[in-house]
């Protein structure tokens, strides 16, 4: 056996390697137990609404990133059991506003219906005391916000769309 000289560039690439390596390991998700604004580095990730124990302490807003093409985000609520609070996914201004549509189970009236915004200002989508299984999620297409998902509620109205205040 001999020695093996090994260049620069060699190890660079086994740095560069192992950084890629342990960014797979970082968590892809962003806890959702109080009111924030998204990074665009955060796009891509799961919002994990509410803690498993306690829920949320309050009403919540998730203000979007300013619009870029590309940018996405899916919202989990992750309670233990209904919520008593509810949560808002904002864009932060009407100019950027949702097209698409929410599915809403009512778990007491046992009916679902669609909710859509009225794809001209709509800039916020509240979802009222969310349950397990509520699953939105959101794209950008540059300008607007594609919006999709189900939403389990006891409110026989859990979807509300809806401009800037």
């Amino acid at each position: 056996m001999g020695t093996r000289r090994v260049g620069h560039a060699r190890i660079r690439a086994l740095i560069n390697e192992n950084n890629n390596l342990m960014s797979i390991r970082k968590p892809r998700y962003v806890s959702g137990t109080a009111t924030s604004t998204l990074t665009a580095e955060q796009s891509g990730r799961t919002v994990l609404v509410g803690g498993a124990a306690a829920g949320l302490a309050a009403d919540t807003v998730f203000t979007l990133p300013g619009a870029e093409d590309g940018l996405n985000y899916r919202f989990v609520y992750v309670g233990n059991a209904a919520d008593a609070q509810d949560f808002m996914i904002s864009t932060g201004a009407d100019a950027n506003f949702f097209f698409g549509g929410v599915f809403q189970h009512d778990i007491g009236g046992e009916d679902g219906a669609v909710y859509h915004p009225d794809g001209n200002s709509n800039s916020t989508c509240n979802i009222l005391t969310p349950d397990g299984g509520t699953e939105v999620e959101v794209w950008c297409d540059g300008t607007n916000w594609l919006i999709s998902g189900f939403v389990n509620s006891a409110t026989n109205t859990g979807v509300v769309f809806d401009d800037q205040s």
